[in-house]
């Protein structure tokens, strides 16, 4: 009796798995983009890329800054 309630218990909680994971297979589904809307995911894009530029450039400028100080101190 006990195996039968613990294998009842497993489908269910299989059954639960597979239907919460049918309702983020759905709604995962990548939106269609225009071609109005490419152009504007282009500059998106374009500014994410500035965005990284500067960074990166902040980054190697405070980096320096810390070599150089590091040297002064030595």
């Amino acid at each position: 009796m006990r195996a039968v309630f613990s294998l009842a218990a497993l489908l269910i909680v299989l059954a639960v798995i597979g239907v919460l994971i049918k309702q983020q297979l759905s709604a995962a589904k990548v939106p269609v983009v225009s071609a109005a809307e490419d152009g504007a995911a282009g500059t998106q894009r374009e500014q994410v890329q500035q965005q990284l530029r500067q960074f990166k450039s902040d980054l190697n400028q405070s980096l320096q800054q810390g070599a150089s100080r590091n040297q002064a101190i030595d």
